[in-house]
């Protein structure tokens, strides 16, 4: 599923290839794929405008096309974007296309149809309408106040790091990596952690999600020094040489290493 540095990257891939082009016109092929806004809203409000700037928010991408419209995409578990001239070249599970007055064509491509395309007037009242904590990389979240949103709450640390409440943009693979990372077990309740440990996590927190963009936009392997490279259990960790082992934590397939997560 996309988390923060997928949407990270599909916000520069819509600013490269789709900003500042002219909106001729929008083609909804499967309205499955459109959240509250009906299909002759999005068409009517869309074509002749342009996309002007670019706002991501967690796993939320929002792209101004007017004033007060804003395209809002969720990828769900396979969303993407294909821009593309040939019509050939169209993805097979395009749900919206938007044709550009140069001749250049942006999909909105989803297989399972978990995504969303969607309007919203203003980013900040559709964060503000749906509870959706500050994004890990945002300069706001201060250790300070990751702190305090961490221990304020019950828990195991891994669910937290998880809830879009909490802070918005983290899910199932980073979170094992950034604890992994942290030297903290995924059940660790987060209101009992010592204030090293917590830091540990929230530094741990901005460098992997920071590194995982760089490394999503060079479109590079995942180095062999990280647990997504060996989630199997009895696998042997690339740090300390302990056994990896497997376990479910908030309803999540989950992995850490036995012997420096305790």
């Amino acid at each position: 599923m996309p988390e923060l540095p997928e949407v990270e990257i599909y916000s520069r891939y819509l600013q490269r290839h789709a900003l500042g082009q002219r909106i001729a016109r929008v083609r909804v092929l499967d309205e499955r794929i459109l959240g509250a806004t009906r299909k002759a809203t999005l068409v009517r409000r869309l074509t002749g405008e342009q996309f002007t700037s670019l706002r991501r928010h967690g796993k939320h991408l929002f792209a101004q096309a007017g004033e007060r419209n804003w395209l809002h995409l969720h990828f769900g578990m396979t969303g993407d974007l294909a821009y593309y001239f040939d019509p050939a070249d169209a993805p097979r599970f395009a749900r919206v296309i938007f044709d550009f007055d140069g001749g250049g064509h942006l999909a909105f491509e989803d297989m399972r149809l978990f995504g969303i395309v969607d309007l919203t007037s203003d980013p900040d009242d559709y964060i503000r309408e749906h509870a959706l904590g500050l994004d890990p990389l945002d300069p706001a979240l201060r250790l300070r106040l990751f702190r305090r949103l961490m221990e304020k709450r019950r828990g195991a640390i891994k669910p937290l790091l998880m809830s879009q409440q909490v802070v918005a943009g983290i899910g199932n693979l980073y979170a094992d990596e950034i604890l992994f990372r942290a030297s903290i077990h995924p059940l660790r309740p987060a209101d009992r952690m010592r204030p090293d440990e917590m830091k540990a996590v929230y530094t741990s927190m901005r460098r992997v999600l920071n590194e995982m963009v760089v490394l999503k936009a060079g479109e590079g392997d995942y180095p062999p020094r990280m647990l997504v490279q060996h989630r199997e259990e009895g696998d042997l960790c690339p740090r300390c040489g302990g056994e990896i082992r497997r376990t479910v934590v908030g309803g999540r397939t989950t992995y850490f290493c036995s012997r420096h997560q305790r």
